[in-house]
């Protein structure tokens, strides 16, 4: 797949490293040195270099320094960078299947998301991957999302009605935001600590350690633990890249990204739990949502979006994807 090269950015990526290794892999994410993700990858990277014992070389760009999740999409699209990752739903413009990951409360918890997503369900999203030229490399996690605010906490389904939020920009987000009375404007994950700042919103939802990793909450008031969704960050490379890797090179990336997965995912567990009493000393609420209230918000937004969800999947895939949870 040939997406559209950003031109502007490669002279960022041309760094002749090839001088030093056989092999330069540069992987570019949008989220923080400070987040469990990047702390995996400074371990990918380690391990790569170490047992490649120097033929294969990993440069890092976190933080969005290259661009956005949908920039550095169509970098490693175009091959101009090898490896990204982005959580599932920026990603279904390109791969439409994997909007069978917007459903709400499609995940009881963490373990029933990442049984799937590691077994047959996850096999059908990398083959979809596939087929757009992209090779799916593992699925690393934020976990369940909940909102946060700065007018109210959120303990009604009545409560949702004209919450001015971000939400990603993606049609069937904004549909389901929308299916609750709430008002979502798609803003870059990114713009959305700005956009807290300045009162253009009033709320965001996200795993509970980007509310303190990102520092949401010098802008928000309350945490309403509504556990709406599982959000999966895909990592993934150009499949020209991976194809031209030879056998060993490609068992060492493949054994080590394992490894990074299960410790990112652990990583983001404790980074979860701890960030409850970080954000309590900042002064924030924590309200439990009531399972009433998650049934109602459940039913409403994904009957808001299954039809949508079915159509871009696909009945087939939509219908082999559910049968593996």
């Amino acid at each position: 797949m040939k997406l559209p090269t950003l031109l502007v950015l490669i002279p960022v990526l041309s760094v002749p490293s090839l001088v030093f290794a056989d092999t330069v892999v540069r992987i570019g994410h949008a989220t923080p040195e400070s987040s469990p993700i990047h702390q995996a990858l400074v371990q990918f990277k380690e391990v790569v270099e170490e047992r490649s014992q120097g033929e294969v070389e990993v440069e890092l760009y976190p933080g969005g320094q290259i661009g956005s999740v949908n920039e550095m999409t169509e970098l490693v699209g175009s091959g101009n960078l090898q490896m990204t990752m982005g959580a599932s739903v920026l990603l279904t413009s390109i791969v439409p299947e994997l909007s069978v990951l917007d459903q709400f409360y499609l995940f009881d918890d963490e373990a029933q998301a990442r049984r799937t997503l590691d077994g047959e369900g996850g096999a059908l999203l990398f083959d979809a991957m596939q087929r757009k030229g992209l090779h799916g490399v593992g699925f690393l996690e934020n976990g369940m999302r909940h909102f946060s605010t700065s007018t109210k906490p959120l303990e009604t389904f009545a409560d949702f009605d004209g919450l001015r939020m971000r939400s990603a920009a993606n049609p069937t987000q904004i549909t389901a935001w929308e299916s609750i009375g709430a008002a979502p404007m798609p803003l870059d994950w990114g713009e959305i600590y700005t956009s807290l700042q300045q009162g253009l919103i009033d709320g965001q939802e996200s795993a509970l350690s980007s509310i303190h990793i990102e520092r949401f909450f010098e802008a928000q008031d309350y945490v309403s633990l509504t556990g709406h969704i599982y959000t999966a960050e895909v990592w993934f490379a150009n499949q020209d890249f991976w194809e031209g890797l030879d056998d060993p090179t490609r068992t060492l990336l493949r054994e080590a990204a394992k490894e990074t997965v299960d410790l990112q995912r652990s990583l983001a567990d404790a980074s979860n739990r701890e960030t409850v009493a970080l954000l309590e000393a900042e002064g924030l609420t924590f309200n439990e949502v009531d399972q009433a209230v998650k049934d109602q918000l459940g039913d409403t937004l994904n009957e808001a979006t299954k039809d949508d969800i079915v159509t871009r999947a696909g009945e087939d895939f939509y219908a082999s994807f559910m049968s593996t949870l």
